[in-house]
C-alpha cells in the first residue's frame, strides 16, 4: 500500500519531493478508477453496498479511499446533494488546492458519493480512535511534561493507526512547555515503551482521567514502580 502525500505541490518542490508527489496522485487516479468500478458493478438502482467502499479500503487504505471520496465532494462547488455532515468532513481532511485536483474526482453520480462518504466515516468512526472528546479541557494551554498525551490519529502511519498507538506519555522537550518556542516533545509509546519525538501540534491534548483504559492505568502504575525503585545517583 503506497503512502498518501497530504501536501500541496508547492510544498513538495521545496522539500525535493516532486516524485512522491506525482506517485501519490497517480495513485489517488487509480483510487477514483477503482471506486467508480465499484459502483457500477454494485450499485443496483436503489441501494449501494458497504463492500464498495469497504473493497477500497483493502486496497488503499483509509487514508487515500477518503482523500479521494473528500476531494469529490469538495470540487462540485455548490452541489446541494450532499449532506452537510460529509462537506463539513471533507473540509476538514484540508485537500490542498490544486488545479488538477479534478483528475482524481470520482465521476459517479453525487447521491453515490454521499452515501460512499457516509459509509467511510462510519468504518472509520468504528476503529474506536481518541479524539477531542477524550482530553481534558483547559483554558489555558498546558505543560505536557509527565502527562499521558493523545496523538492525533492521522498522525499515525496507518499500519500502526490504533487507539492503543494514541497514548504517549511525554517526558521532555521544550515542545511539552507552551511558553517554549521549541516544538519537540520526547517520550514514549505507552503500549510498548518504545522512544519517539512528535511536535507539540501532532497531540490533541491531555487524556482526561474518566477515558484512560484499564490497561494503561496498569502500564502507569508500573511505569511509576519502576521510578520509586531506581536507586539515587549521589555525586
Amino acid at each position: 500500500m503506497k503512502p498518501l502525500y497530504k501536501f500541496s505541490f508547492e510544498e513538495a518542490k521545496r522539500n525535493n519531493e516532486t516524485e512522491q508527489f506525482r506517485e501519490s496522485f497517480r495513485e489517488n487516479i487509480r483510487c477514483r478508477d477503482y471506486l467508480d468500478e465499484q459502483v457500477r458493478e454494485k450499485f443496483d438502482g436503489f441501494r449501494l453496498p458497504n463492500e464498495c467502499a469497504e473493497n477500497a479500503i483493502k486496497e488503499f487504505g483509509y487514508d487515500r479511499t477518503m482523500w479521494v471520496i473528500a476531494n469529490t465532494i469538495l470540487e462540485r462547488k455548490g452541489d446541494g446533494r450532499f449532506h452537510r455532515e460529509n462537506r463539513n468532513w471533507a473540509n476538514r481532511l484540508n485537500i490542498p488546492k490544486w488545479r488538477n485536483n479534478y483528475e482524481f474526482a470520482l465521476k459517479s453520480h453525487s447521491c453515490i458519493v454521499d452515501g460512499l462518504a457516509s459509509d467511510v466515516r462510519k468504518m472509520y468512526a468504528a476503529l474506536g480512535f481518541f479524539s477531542g472528546e477524550h482530553i481534558m479541557k483547559f483554558n489555558e494551554p498546558q505543560d505536557y511534561t509527565g502527562k499521558l498525551l493523545v496523538i492525533r490519529a492521522e498522525v499515525l502511519k496507518e499500519e500502526y493507526r490504533t487507539p492503543e498507538n494514541q497514548l504517549f506519555l511525554a517526558e521532555s522537550g521544550f515542545g511539552c512547555s507552551p511558553e517554549k518556542s521549541g516544538r519537540k516533545v520526547f517520550g514514549r509509546f505507552l503500549a510498548d515503551g518504545e522512544r519517539a519525538e512528535f511536535c507539540r501540534s501532532d497531540f490533541l491534548g491531555i487524556i482526561a482521567d474518566e477515558h484512560i483504559p484499564t490497561w494503561a492505568r496498569k502500564k502507569l502504575s508500573e511505569i511509576s514502580e519502576q521510578k520509586n525503585e531506581t536507586p539515587e545517583i549521589k555525586m
